[in-house]
């Protein structure tokens, strides 16, 4: 399970297809070396610390019997990473196919999933190309899964620890949200974890 604004879940139906078919990519990206994909907090993780906390919230958003991660920076940022990954992957195929081109892989998973979460009227054609309208969809899945953006702001560790507690308070997160560190494995553990995903994602490969 996965504490969502929704309540304790896990992803189903279109939702979850889409989340496992980026998190699977992520997952083949990480297996050999390290990678970064623009959500600093998970950016600037070591590459074995990427995979366990890729594996933790994964285990909560797919598996029901696993009990909700504690949320904080690097757990959310995970997530994060998997839906911005899916963003990278629209876009790059709009950029890709022409106005007569029928690939619209990635565009059909997120109108699937969309069509879980958003009204049908609101919803672009699966061959549109603008970008706008559906990083907007992927921001909306998003926001059926993650609380918001907290795990983006950093510079409350920079703070004196008075104005670091106002702050917190003022985002409603746990003091440790953006200290809690999360475990490193050893590199001879990597794969134990690389493997562990994959079997998470066995469905969508």
């Amino acid at each position: 399970m996965y504490h969502t604004p929704g309540g304790n879940r896990i992803l189903t139906g279109a939702e979850r297809h889409l989340f496992s078919q980026s998190l699977a990519m992520v997952v083949d990206l990480l297996a050999d070396h390290d990678v970064e994909f623009g959500v600093i907090p998970f950016d600037e993780l070591q590459r074995t610390q990427k995979l366990f906390v890729l594996y933790r919230s994964a285990r909560g958003l797919l598996h029901p019997n696993e009990p909700a991660p504690k949320l904080t920076a690097f757990i959310e940022s995970s997530v994060a990473t998997v839906y911005e990954h899916a963003k990278d992957q629209v876009l790059q195929e709009i950029d890709e196919t022409d106005d007569s081109g029928t690939t619209s892989f990635w565009r059909r998973l997120v109108l699937e999933a969309a069509r879980e979460q958003v009204a049908p009227d609101e919803l672009p054609h699966e061959m549109d190309r603008d970008k706008e309208i559906w990083t907007f969809l992927i921001e909306c899945l998003v926001g059926c899964v993650l609380w918001d953006n907290d795990y983006e702001c950093q510079e409350s560790l920079d703070l004196p620890p008075a104005e670091s507690r106002r702050l917190r308070a003022i985002l409603g997160v746990a003091d440790d949200y953006h200290t809690a560190v999360p475990p490193d494995p050893p590199d001879e553990q990597a794969n134990l974890y690389v493997d562990a995903l994959m079997g998470l994602t066995a469905d969508v490969r």
